[in-house]
């Protein structure tokens, strides 16, 4: 096997993984994907780190984690998907002010594009007025076969159960952090992913492999070997938005719920280690965490 280049992009690993994480401060707390969250409640809270994959290997649910979620009365998760969050993010992700992708990044390029995110099942005219970010979220992903992902499969299971559901962001807040970059530097990071996208169907398998795993610290790892470029300017911004604000942010959102107690928390893996991440947090604030898978 071929050593990876470092891939330049953080908006592909925040995109897929949804962040990256120092090592957790607690080791005991860097194996695992499943939590019990004990607070002054009766009920205990389970907090489950996810992947944003419909591989069979995620979506076939480990008994620990179906039994945790069954006991729970209530679901909650990033952002819940429905009609209004989906127009909101198909409004966000085009030009709104006439211009075309093309315009932006150059007809050359943009044919490069096309041919790109045909791989994906995705038409020229679906990304004509798209923002360089959207594009790269396309690219970035694995292509999806069945769009049935743990986040949207975990969601239909609440429905189905008839549990409440709750979202602990808006769809508003998560584009943010693409939408709020510069011009400049989506283009840079879309020009970053096109260069390495021959290179992104093993890295998907390393960090799936990992993931399954439940190997907290080895995602981490990885992370930061595809990453090893953390100078960029590009990336400090980015990193500053999508870790630590929303460290804290989910952190703080998440904290009423686990007061109440009976709640089944989703959200993505890599929010739970690092010595600022959720797993750290809550023993902070003097929440009793033990990991059950």
């Amino acid at each position: 096997m071929n050593r990876i280049r470092p891939i330049r992009s953080t908006l592909f690993l925040f995109t897929w993984l949804t962040c990256i994480g120092a090592l957790a401060a607690d080791a005991s707390l860097e194996q695992g994907l499943l939590f019990e969250v004990r607070s002054q409640a009766e009920k205990p809270n389970y907090l489950f780190g996810t992947i944003h994959s419909e591989d069979e290997r995620v979506l076939n649910l480990p008994e620990p984690v179906l039994s945790a979620f069954d006991k729970s009365q209530s679901f909650v998760m990033e952002v819940i998907p429905d009609p209004q969050a989906l127009r909101q993010a198909s409004l966000t992700m085009a030009y709104s002010d006439g211009r075309s992708l093309a315009e932006v990044v150059g007809q050359a390029r943009f044919r490069e594009i096309v041919e790109a995110v045909k791989s994906r099942g995705v038409s020229e005219d679906v990304i004509r007025d798209f923002k360089p970010w959207a594009v790269v979220t396309i690219l970035s992903l694995p292509q999806p076969k069945t769009g049935e992902f743990l986040d949207i499969n975990l969601y239909k299971r609440a429905l189905a159960a008839g549990k409440s559901v709750h979202g602990i962001e808006t769809v508003n807040e998560q584009l943010a952090v693409f939408d709020d970059l510069s011009e400049s530097d989506q283009v840079a990071l879309l020009n970053q992913t096109l260069e390495v996208l021959d290179q992104l169907p093993e890295v998907h398998e390393r960090l799936l492999e990992a993931y399954l795993k439940r190997d907290l610290a080895e995602l981490s790892r990885l992370v930061k070997e595809y990453m090893r470029v953390a100078d960029s300017a590009i990336e400090k911004r980015f990193k500053a938005a999508v870790l630590d604000a929303r460290h804290v942010r989910m952190a703080e959102r998440i904290f009423p719920y686990l007061e109440q107690g009976g709640h089944f928390v989703a959200v993505g893996a890599l929010h739970l280690t690092g010595q600022d991440g959720i797993l750290a947090r809550l023993q902070a604030q003097g929440y009793e965490v033990r990991r059950l898978y």
